[in-house]
């Protein structure tokens, strides 16, 4: 991609860490934060020489791992020896494009993964009158290809909420393939596939015959009971959707292409991959099991019921079995 194509990316220097912006390489990184400041040392209570903004997008820096006052390991990215920024608030991207297919899609429609950090959303192709963006990993059900009255290509993508669409260079939209969410471990029987939710730890652990073969770091509610603690099972997926928080939420969120939703609660508490934070194995949430999208798509696919590719939401009676627990001894 060239440097002209790239330039909307592109965030304004603010501190002498600008040199790490951008570098045409992958892997890059997209600030989440409206102002987030950049440290002398690994520290919060640091110096601060500088900030970035949100949607900035830099070259990854290097990752590094530090102990807080709690003794508990806090990642930082470190951009020079003497500047640093919080992981919890960095998305780690990548910039890119795709081919535009020349067969039709799929009468009904089919899904696509976003692959660039962030791209304009038009109401119609190419025209864009709404201040809406769409960012890496988010998923989308594509309807059709549309192309403009320059012959540009630009997909139409379904909002599940209010069914309304928009519209993406088709360039910035992978179509998933069935062989990518194919289901794991198919030879193992349904009632011996069982997930562990370990609320104090912020840890997921799944298990196959008591046999332990997934691990991951999660961010669940902030507070106590938004993830109901109790046995629940994955008895309803879907592989997008927009997140609207509920009339009496406080907190105002509008969040369109979650990606890979295994719910696990008839009012809507789900695994999904979060493209928001990366505060892992810390409480974040309204309820939901905040992952990254790649470990999100893991339980997606490791899960059942398996969802038929070419639909966009499935429900059975029975899923794998949920027990989401205090940390401290069971339920």
């Amino acid at each position: 991609m060239g440097l002209g194509a790239l330039s909307m990316l592109l965030p304004s220097p603010v501190s002498k860490a600008s040199a790490a912006l951008i570098d045409l390489d992958p892997p890059l990184a997209r600030i989440l934060r409206y102002k987030l400041l950049i440290h002398e040392e690994p520290n919060a209570l640091s110096k601060n020489s500088g900030f970035f903004k949100y949607d900035d997008i830099i070259s990854l820096p290097k990752l590094i791992y530090v102990e807080n006052t709690y003794k508990k390991k806090v990642g930082w990215y470190q951009i020079s020896d003497t500047e640093y920024i919080e992981a919890a608030w960095v998305q780690p991207v990548f910039n890119r494009l795709n081919p535009v297919p020349k067969d039709p899609l799929p009468e009904g429609g089919t899904l696509g993964e976003i692959t660039v950090p962030k791209v304009p959303v038009y109401t119609k192709p190419n025209v864009r009158n709404i201040h809406r963006t769409f960012y890496y990993e988010n998923n989308f059900w594509v309807l059709r290809l549309e192309y403009d009255e320059f012959g540009k290509p630009w997909y139409e993508l379904w909002d599940d909420l209010n069914g309304m669409s928009y519209y993406v260079p088709a360039n910035t939209v992978h179509l998933t393939k069935p062989e990518e969410i194919t289901p794991l471990s198919t030879d193992v029987a349904p009632d011996a596939k069982r997930i562990e939710l370990d609320l104090y730890k912020q840890e997921i652990r799944a298990f196959e015959y008591d046999r332990q073969v997934f691990q991951t770091l999660c961010s669940t509610g902030i507070r106590d009971g938004l993830t109901p603690v109790g046995r629940w099972m994955t008895n309803r997926k879907r592989p997008c959707r927009r997140m609207v928080n509920e009339p009496a939420n406080p907190n105002v969120y509008d969040l369109p292409g979650v990606p890979w939703v295994s719910y696990i609660t008839l009012f809507g508490v789900a695994f999904h991959g979060a493209f928001w934070h990366s505060n892992w194995g810390n409480v974040m949430s309204n309820g939901c099991i905040n992952m990254k999208a790649v470990d999100a798509k893991w339980i997606y696919r490791w899960t059942n019921p398996v969802v038929p590719f070419d639909q966009y939401y499935y429900t059975e009676e029975t899923g794998t079995q949920v027990d989401v627990m205090t940390g401290f001894g069971g339920f």
